[in-house]
């Protein structure tokens, strides 16, 4: 792949269709109506008939103000993270040693929690995120990783294996976007080795152009890039999919997002609220006043129906006239509040369901009450499947991220030889355990004469050390009286 030729469009045209669908995931994960509005006005989106297209497609923008958005995709990929690294994984590694002093380094100057969090959602929310390692002395003593979503790479893959990877961004934009000056950095292997190479181009919105130096803007200039090569297995990438297949290209190594397949119940739910809150404006109690109540205000006659307070008025004009008028009066109109209120509902649990969630895990149905354990568990087995399929995807990513991350320190000079080490990433269950349905669970297996006295220690305090475990096995004993030993040495 290398780099794209000059003059060629933008994105290439075997990724123009994927590209688009992800400027719509994105506009949807934005939560921002504003965006929305864009997308489906710009060329990117041509409506076959506008009449039975998508509700934004046919809302024009002097209309904006009057609609209403519900940011349920944001929510979805921000539960689907918090599902997947709520509760911080266990890494499990030798901490001692050179290696487990770097591998620590590398989890806490990165602030790696964090950044799963955010790639997790990053991914439920664009089909997959490349977890990257970059490297600045000057900045930091150890391999810097970063997050780049979909928008801002082009993989090539080779039997479902990253093999190249082409990122970009924009660096600069002249002419009110026209010009655009795009950033590329191509990553191959070449002689058994990480190859690194860096491009300036200035092109167009949707086209490329010439190739430019790199200190000819600023933008680029005080970033001091130059080609660079690495003695180590791998990319320094690691691009994790949120989910396959992918339904949109069957056979794409290219995972697919939370809710592709519901843009059309979205834009419904969107569609319903903003009726909703229509009837609720249009619902307003109305109130039709004779003209010569109303107060002249610059010239034209007005009247506040917000206005709390209302001075006296004589009526006895009006009551000699002999005629059934009334001066004010007002109008009610019925309000269907039940009817939108269920349609957005079964909305939201359908988008919330066909995107591989239980309705639970956004706070439907709980019945009252909070729960925990096994009665979750139930409710939420939709999410917990979920996440469980999700999580065998980034398990075996961050072990690769691990390995390669320890060769490009010692490659690149941060760090003297050391002996590399595996380092095994365990998800965690979202969902705790109370203590009588771990006290149930221990009486049960212990009834059955299948658990150790250790085990049982283990099971009850998962975090405890293995000194303090058989410690406090010992005082169990001792106090069973079934830690005296035998007499030796006596007849």
């Amino acid at each position: 792949m290398a780099f794209l030729e000059q003059g060629k469009a933008f994105p290439p045209e075997d990724w123009a269709y994927l590209f688009r669908k992800f400027y719509e995931w994105q506009a949807w994960y934005s939560g921002d109506p504003d965006q929305l509005l864009a997308l489906y006005s710009s060329s990117l989106y041509h409506p076959i008939d506008t009449d039975r297209g998508l509700f934004w497609a046919r809302i024009e923008a002097e209309e904006r103000a009057e609609v209403n958005h519900m940011p349920l995709a944001g929510d979805i990929a921000e539960t689907s993270s918090n599902l997947l690294f709520s509760e911080s994984p266990e890494i499990i590694y030798d901490p001692s040693g050179r290696s487990g002093e770097r591998i620590r380094t590398f989890i806490k100057e990165n602030g790696l929690l964090n950044i799963l969090l955010e790639g997790a959602e990053l991914s439920a929310a664009l089909g997959g995120v490349f977890l990257k390692l970059n490297t600045d002395p000057d900045l930091v003593k150890i391999p810097i990783l970063s997050i780049v979503t979909p928008l801002q790479a082009i993989p090539k893959f080779n039997q479902g294996r990253l093999q190249e990877i082409l990122f970009f961004r924009t660096v600069r934009e002249e002419h009110n976007g026209e010009v655009v000056w795009r950033l590329f950095e191509n990553r191959r292997r070449e002689n058994g080795q990480l190859l690194i190479e860096y491009r300036l181009n200035k092109g167009y919105r949707d086209r490329l152009g010439r190739n430019m130096d790199m200190k000819a803007i600023d933008e680029t200039a005080k970033l001091n890039l130059e080609d660079t090569t690495y003695d180590i297995d791998g990319l320094g990438c690691v691009y994790v999919p949120n989910k396959r297949p992918n339904r949109l290209i069957p056979g794409s190594a290219v995972g697919m997002n939370d809710y592709a397949g519901c843009i059309t119940l979205l834009d419904s739910l969107d569609f319903a609220w903003t009726g909703w809150m229509r009837e609720l404006e249009l619902g307003m109690a109305q109130i039709l006043v004779d003209e010569t109540l109303l107060e002249n205000v610059e010239g034209k006659r007005m009247f506040n129906k917000f206005q709390k307070a209302f001075v006296r008025l004589n009526m006895s004009s009006y009551q000699m006239s002999g005629e059934n008028v009334k001066p004010i009066e007002q109008v009610q109109f019925d309000l269907r509040v039940d009817e939108y209120s269920k349609t957005c509902t079964e909305l939201f649990q359908q988008i919330v369901s066909q995107s591989g969630y239980s309705p639970q895990s956004f706070g439907y149905e709980v019945y009252g009450r909070a729960e925990s354990g096994t009665a979750l568990r139930i409710r939420e087995r939709k999410s917990h499947m979920t996440r469980e399929k999700k999580g065998r995807y980034w398990e075996p990513a961050l072990w690769e991220l691990f390995w390669q991350m320890q060769q490009i320190d010692i490659s690149s000079g941060l760090s003297s030889m050391y002996e590399l080490q595996e380092v095994n990433v365990v998800l965690q269950d979202s969902i705790i355990t109370d203590e009588k349905e771990r006290s149930e669970t221990l009486r049960n297996i212990d009834q059955a004469k299948a658990i150790s006295t250790y085990t049982k220690v283990k099971m009850l305090h998962p975090d405890w050390e293995d000194e303090d475990i058989e410690a406090e096995v010992k005082r169990i004993m001792d106090d069973q009286g079934l830690g005296v030993m035998p007499f030796e040495g006596e007849v």
